[in-house]
């Protein structure tokens, strides 16, 4: 399972399959491996569900389409398509 900061795009990476915490907020972290600790079918759960996200949503393939998406949106901004 992940564990990390909502600074930055780290959200947008992790999504749901992880637990974020505050930047510089050891407490709450120290509470994230806790629970984690103590609640193995969450940790598995959490850990299977990054594997699904990092196979599935963050391919080659899904980085060429959303980026193309992108461009295409860009030049329909600027009347270009």
């Amino acid at each position: 399972p992940v564990i990390s900061t909502t600074g930055g795009a780290l959200p947008e990476v992790v999504g749901a399959a992880g637990i974020l915490v505050p930047p510089r907020d050891s407490e709450a972290l120290f509470k994230a491996i806790l629970d984690l600790l103590n609640h193995p079918n969450k940790a598995k759960a959490l850990g299977q569900a990054g594997y699904r996200r990092a196979t599935t949503g963050f391919t080659w393939k899904e980085t060429a389409l959303k980026t193309v998406a992108a461009y295409n949106e860009v030049l329909s901004d600027y009347g270009r398509l």
